[in-house]
Order: structure tokens, then C-alpha cells, then sequence
């Protein structure tokens, strides 16, 4: 199958050797300048001939297709990826490093042209730093930051959002909070815990449960947490709108009102969240999809192209989870 220029074709045009060529790539600082302009030229030279063989396939790992925030920002990576001929083929991690990595390998071994990756946690594995460090092939990390330096990558500001969703709570009079964590160690999970902690302050009884971003996690921690005497908690805050919908069921299963006796609000803005009336934290995901392809296509296209951060605002979406605390109504 025919692939991208490889860095073996790049350095036989340039007469240097393949370590050379890794290293302008990786650390042109390093590289003599006239050496670094003949790596240039043949890399333009290159990808004149790779934009013609090239498989016309991008990589997609995502870690788990149940979570619909992830398959909804597929909207935007397929429109900019349709626009400019491209196919996407999507393999799931099931949210293991291991099983990540080694997609990673065959996807380059099937010849993709590029990959997008939204990491299953906080550590990639060797095979895709090692293809990182040599500029194999080009990657965009998408949502989750792997916490690498010299990366593409399209986020959001999750510290913000979930410090505007706290604050939002507490101007309703809640005083003891419930907070639905994520995956530990993922960028998403750590970045929105941060911004609850720093929004709320040593008057504020909070509890945190972590439930892995999991309808069926969630909804057995709410389960152990409901089995106790008195359910203390005036409003549930979820690291994302799954674990959400899952408190918010099984409430309405123990006929406990939302928003009159407990308020919840969540995170994404996934399609359910809309159609439960669920308040949350909307991240802008077609937007993000979209970026992300945009990036990977400028390194298709040029593969000394310098590596971009993207970081998108979230902001607040009020609809009828969340009340005024118990106690505080007239």
C-alpha cells in the first residue's frame, strides 16, 4: 500500500542520513542550516509525490464509542475530512494504553496518512512516543491532553468550565455537593476537578465519587450512596453529562425530584442532555473535530509544519436540572 513519505525517502533525497533527518525534524536547532534547507527541499519534493500516492485513509482511536461525546465530535472531524477527500477509519481502545499504542502500529502499518487520537488516559504508550519523537506520521491529540511536550493538539478550557459550573450552584444556595468524577489520570478529569475544588471554599461540604465517565459506574456509586439513611447532597455536579443522566435516573427511580430536592448538572451537552433538560457545561465538539482535522491535514501536507495547541472555551447551558437549594426557597 502506498503510504507517506517516509523518512528513509526523505534522507536519500537530501544525501544525509535517516538520523539526521529525524533529528531537523524533531530538533532543527540542532541541524546545520544549509543541511535543513536540503531536508526542506526534499520534503517539498517528497510531498508533492505523497499528496499524489497517499491512501486517502485517516486513523481515528478513540477510547470508548459508548461515551457519545466522542462519536459527536466525528460530526466535524468527517465534514473537513469529506471536504478534502479523505476517509476516517475509527478503532476503539476500549480505553487501554496498551491496546492504544498497538492500534497506533497497525494503523501505520496499513499506511494511514495521519491519526487522531483522544488518549484512553494520562500516558500514551512507547510505540507512539517513539513515533512522535522520529515524525513518523503525523498526530493530532484531540480532547485529552497526553501531557507531551512539542504535540498537536484540541482541547477545551475544562478548568473553566467546571469552575463556572461550580460557581453557578453556589449562587443557588447549594452548600453540600456531590461530585461525579472521571477517569483518573485523564487531562479531562483532573483539569475539571481542579476547577470545582478552586470554586468552592472550606464552607462547602463536597464528597467526591469517581465513576470513571460511566453510565452504569455512576449509577452503581449512586446506588451505595442512596442505600445510606440520609442522602445529604443538595446538588450533583458530574464530570460529564453521562454519569449525569445516570444520577439523574435512578433519583427519579428512588422518587426523589430533580431539581426540587436535588439539583444535577453536567457536562458536554451530548443530545440526551438536551432532551433530559439537563444543565451543563457545552463544549463546542464539531468545532473541536473540525480543528483537529484542520491541523492534521497542514501536516499531511507539510511534515516540518510547526505544532499547534488549540484550547476552545466551554460555556454554561441553563436548562431545568438545577433549583434553588432546599431550605433557601420562600
Amino acid at each position: 500500500m502506498d503510504t507517506k513519505p517516509t523518512l528513509k525517502e526523505i534522507a536519500a533525497i537530501a544525501e544525509v542520513s535517516i538520523t539526521t533527518a529525524s533529528r531537523a525534524l524533531s530538533h532543527p536547532e540542532r541541524v546545520r542550516y544549509s543541511t535543513r534547507r536540503k531536508i526542506e527541499r526534499a520534503i517539498e519534493e517528497c510531498s508533492i509525490k505523497a499528496r499524489k500516492k497517499g491512501s486517502g485513509t485517516i486513523g481515528l482511536v478513540v477510547p470508548n464509542l459508548t461515551n457519545q461525546f466522542f462519536p459527536m465530535m466525528l460530526t466535524g472531524l468527517d465534514l473537513v475530512a469529506k471536504s478534502n477527500s479523505y476517509t476516517i477509519l475509527i478503532v476503539n481502545s476500549d480505553a487501554d494504553s496498551s491496546r492504544e499504542d498497538e492500534l497506533v502500529r497497525t494503523l501505520v502499518d496499513n499506511g494511514v496518512d495521519g491519526i487522531i487520537i483522544i488518549p484512553s488516559g494520562g500516558n500514551v504508550g512507547k510505540y507512539i512516543r517513539q513515533t512522535l519523537k522520529d515524525n513518523i506520521i503525523p498526530i493530532v491529540f484531540l480532547d485529552r491532553n497526553p501531557d507531551l511536550e512539542n504535540i498537536n493538539l484540541v482541547t477545551t478550557d475544562n478548568y473553566s468550565g467546571m469552575y463556572q459550573a461550580t460557581k453557578y450552584l453556589l449562587t443557588l444556595g447549594h452548600r453540600k455537593i456531590l461530585y461525579l468524577d472521571g477517569t483518573e489520570g485523564t487531562s479531562t478529569a483532573i483539569d475539571r476537578y481542579k476547577g470545582f475544588l478552586d470554586a468552592v471554599d472550606k464552607n462547602i461540604e463536597i464528597k467526591k465519587v469517581t465513576a470513571d465517565f460511566n453510565f452504569e459506574k455512576a449509577r452503581n456509586e449512586m446506588e451505595k450512596l442512596l442505600h445510606t439513611p440520609d442522602f445529604p447532597y443538595t446538588a450533583i455536579l458530574s464530570a460529564n453529562d453521562t454519569m449525569a443522566l445516570a444520577a439523574m435516573e435512578i433519583l427519579k427511580e428512588k422518587n426523589i425530584n430533580v431539581p426540587e430536592t436535588v439539583s444535577i448538572l453536567g457536562y458536554d451537552d451530548i443530545p440526551q442532555a438536551r432532551a433530559s433538560g439537563l444543565t451543563t457545561i457545552k463544549q463546542p465538539f464539531i468545532e473541536m473535530g473540525m480543528n483537529a482535522m484542520y491541523i492534521l491535514l497542514a501536516n499531511i501536507n507539510n511534515p516540518i509544519a510547526a505544532k499547534k495547541t488549540i484550547v476552545l472555551p466551554s460555556n454554561i447551558i441553563f436548562r431545568t436540572s438545577c433549583a434553588v437549594a432546599t431550605g433557601l426557597r420562600s
